[in-house]
């Protein structure tokens, strides 16, 4: 009996003192404001000789202290100790602080300028300021030049809009966001990406395939996120100038200020280009001998552009419980293009484009001091953006108000390694429209609002380096057609080695077209425009793999990347210019889908020297009127070579980039309005682009000299009847190769860190 009464005594002590312990975390934080663990640091009570040592991930247990209050002292080699008061037992998180304070040490090193992880569950590709200082830059749709993920296209012969592909498939199909909230949505689908100045943003995050339901209901093909200067990683000053052989400026000034709790960015941007530039030579068309004689077409090659924007960043940092931060944006644009001025008013094609978009987002962000893991975030937006763009008889006008909310909760499952986030959305946007022209039937301030609410819950397991499966839903639900969309994700990734990952994804998405801001393009032309009324939502499936392997040769690292995606609609709404002379929007009835294959590999040859390739596959089909094709204006085939050369400490720094760009289909449409002439469809001829730049770099500022299309390469004919722009076969939107030719630029880049 007195053995068992002893037992059940040691039984209690021992669950009473395991239910007493002292635990929690050993961290330190980083300048980027990130929790890093400190595994090995040394936890002791105050005058005893009982303690512990914090182990993966920083994490400790200690046994309760004899008696309250207690003194615990933390200690780790290259820090400075620490001392806390416990009153009770519980969870307590300890930061420690560096022991040495250094002041102007820079070090150099080498850094991928385009990093692959091979941690992250999800496939993404990281953009630095370093690639994007290898071209001109001069907006985001230019960042992508020494990118394969990302194609970027002419969409006309008029406009100067430049639009990206992703996965074979328009840009309207991935995400684009600022800093994780909505960028390019709504209006803004045809011009947005030209609306962010290249030397504003500090990295580019390439997502392919299916993301975070966190981030939003939209990424159909992936995410592309762009994060602005922060205050703690931008230059007290940075300036850039830039001018092309055409004449074309562009200014950059940003602005620091980094004292006291409050710290600030100020961005600021011109753009400015006033000269008729006309070196395309039309066609006429001989219907005698079916053959084609070239005269001046009179259509600017790019059109008058006026462009100034501001953007204003205040960060809260006074208390590291909690941090926010407000943004406010600002942009005024006009283009203006089409015939040059030597023709006659009455008789002139004008192309007039005015964009006014004034916005306010935020960030608001918690932490729970005494838990690791645990925090809650808010993002809001509020936008407004006017739109007005005349194509000859085609007159589009669009307002756009939206708001938008995301609250995030993240919290944990018995550990770290078992992460679980969840919240809610709300999107608000209501569109006043008006369209006159080759329409059908024209309207004026039709009003449609757009409300998305939705739940979201994700988790993901760690299981230490090798192991990562992050799962989700999205449940939102649309005011229009009264339903929810349940949008499932997964992203697996598994390391069999250190040097290798292998990933596997599948997501649903949904999106809402809006069809004349997306096809602008294709407004310039003589097309009668027929559109359905009940345009439902888009819906697709994406499904992908990805191969990522680092490896070592000759003592140099490369890193060898293999990409397969699928994205497969259950609904669409065709953009069909199948038929010539006329535009059809309406919704998918039959198959739609894209498959992409792209293959890179990215090695240092020798010191310096580095050399990045990729080639691309994209395979995509569209069902028109019942009949599947290939999309059309889409190359099947793509390469690039991109080559960095860099002396000793950068002085000078070369950079080579060629692209091949494979055939892509073009419809049959008219050549004349008069004989009723038919080109028929055919495949484009492949073509090459040479871009280059070289860069001398001094103290504070550095100077580069650049050359775009260096082959000179550019489409014979891209308008088409230009002679006579009201005719039915007048179009400026069949666009498959630059139609631009060679480009010299200069700039000077001036920074003070």
């Amino acid at each position: 009996m007195k053995r068992i009464i002893l037992t059940l005594m040691l039984l209690i002590a021992t669950i009473n003192t395991k239910a007493q312990q002292i635990k929690g975390r050993v961290v330190e934080i980083l300048p980027t404001g990130e929790e890093s663990p400190l595994p090995g640091a040394n936890v002791v009570w105050d005058g005893t000789n009982t303690g512990t040592t914090s182990i993966e991930q920083g994490f400790y247990v200690i046994s309760e202290p004899e008696s309250y209050p207690a003194t615990m002292v933390v200690t780790f080699i290259g820090y400075q100790s620490y001392k806390k008061e416990i009153k009770e037992w519980g969870n307590y998180d300890i930061v420690l602080e560096s022991s040495v304070k250094i002041s102007q040490v820079e070090v150099k090193g080498k850094v991928n300028t385009t990093q692959i992880s091979t941690l992250d569950p999800i496939n993404v590709q990281t953009i630095s300021t370093g690639e994007l200082e290898k071209a001109a830059c001069c907006n985001l749709s230019e960042s992508f030049s020494t990118n394969a993920t990302v194609d970027v296209v002419f969409t006309d012969a008029v406009s100067g809009a430049k639009q990206i592909q992703m996965l074979g498939l328009d840009g309207v199909y991935a995400q684009i966001t600022q800093e994780n909230i909505p960028l390019v949505r709504g209006i803004a689908s045809s011009y947005g990406i030209s609306y962010v100045p290249g030397t504003w943003i500090e990295s580019i995050q390439i997502i392919k395939g299916s993301g975070s339901v966190v981030n939003g209901f939209e990424s159909l093909t992936g995410q592309i996120n762009l994060e602005y200067y922060k205050p703690e990683s931008a230059p007290k000053l940075f300036w850039n100038s830039y001018v092309n052989q055409e004449g074309k400026l562009d200014n950059n000034l940003l602005l620091l200020k980094q004292n006291g709790d409050w710290k600030s960015n100020l961005f600021t941007h011109i753009s400015y280009f006033d000269r008729e530039i006309d070196h395309h030579g039309g066609t006429t068309h001989d219907h005698t001998t079916h053959t084609d004689h070239h005269t001046g077409d009179k259509f600017l090659d790019d059109p008058k552009v006026k462009h100034v924007s501001i953007l204003n960043r205040w960060q809260y940092k006074g208390n590291p419980n909690y941090g926010m931060q407000f943004i406010a944006k600002a942009l005024i644009e006009e283009r203006l293009g089409g015939q040059i001025s030597s023709v006659p008013i009455e008789d002139r094609y004008i192309v007039n484009i005015n964009n006014y978009l004034y916005e306010i987002f935020s960030k608001f962000g918690a932490i729970q001091p005494n838990t690791p893991g645990k925090s809650a975030g808010l993002q809001t937006s509020f936008k407004l953006h006017n739109q007005t763009a005349i194509f000859g008889k085609n007159n589009y006008e669009a307002l756009q108000e939206s708001a938008y909310l995301n609250f995030i909760r993240q919290t944990y499952i018995n550990n770290t390694n078992n992460i679980f986030k969840y919240g809610f959305s709300q999107y608000a946007d209501r569109y006043t429209e008006s369209f006159s022209g080759n329409i059908n039937n024209p309207f004026n301030n039709q009003i449609r609002l757009d409300l998305m609410s939705g739940l979201f819950s994700e988790y993901t397991f760690k299981s230490g380096d090798f192991f990562n499966i992050t799962t989700g839903i999205r449940a939102d639900y649309y005011n229009n057609t009264k339903k929810f969309n349940y949008l499932p994700r997964l992203n697996m990734k598994y390391n069999p080695n250190e040097k290798t990952a292998f990933r596997l994804s599948a997501g649903r998405a949904f999106r809402i077209a809006n069809v004349f801001a997306e096809n602008s393009s294709f407004l310039a032309s003589g097309r009668t425009i027929d559109l359905v009324e009940d345009l439902n939502p888009e819906i697709a499936w994406n499904y992908g793999a990805n191969l990522t392997y680092c490896f070592y040769l000759n003592g140099r690292e490369g890193t060898i990347n293999l990409d397969a995606y699928r994205t497969d609609f259950e609904n669409q709404v065709v953009v069909d210019i199948e038929t010539p002379s006329e535009l059809s929007f309406y919704n998918l009835d039959g198959a739609s889908y894209a498959n992409s294959i792209q293959a890179d590999i990215m090695y240092e040859l020798f010191d310096r020297f580095d050399v990045k390739a990729a080639y691309k596959i994209n395979d995509v089909y569209t069902t028109y009127n019942g009949e599947e094709k290939i999309s059309p204006l889409t190359p099947k085939n793509r390469a690039l070579v991109n080559m960095s050369y860099a002396t000793n400490f950068d002085k000078w720094m070369f950079d080579l980039t060629w692209n091949y760009i494979g055939e892509s289909r073009v419809p049959s449409y008219k050549l004349d309005d008069i004989f009723g002439d038919f080109r028929s469809e055919h495949m484009s001829d492949p073509f090459y682009l040479i871009n280059a730049q070289v860069t001398k770099k001094f103290k504070d500022f550095s100077v580069y000299v650049g050359g775009e299309n260096l082959l000179s390469y550019t489409q014979e004919n891209p308008i088409i009847d230009a002679a006579n722009p009201t005719s039915s076969a007048f179009d400026a939107s069949l666009i498959y190769a630059p139609i631009m030719g060679r480009m010299i630029y200069t700039g000077l880049r001036y920074k003070i860190k």
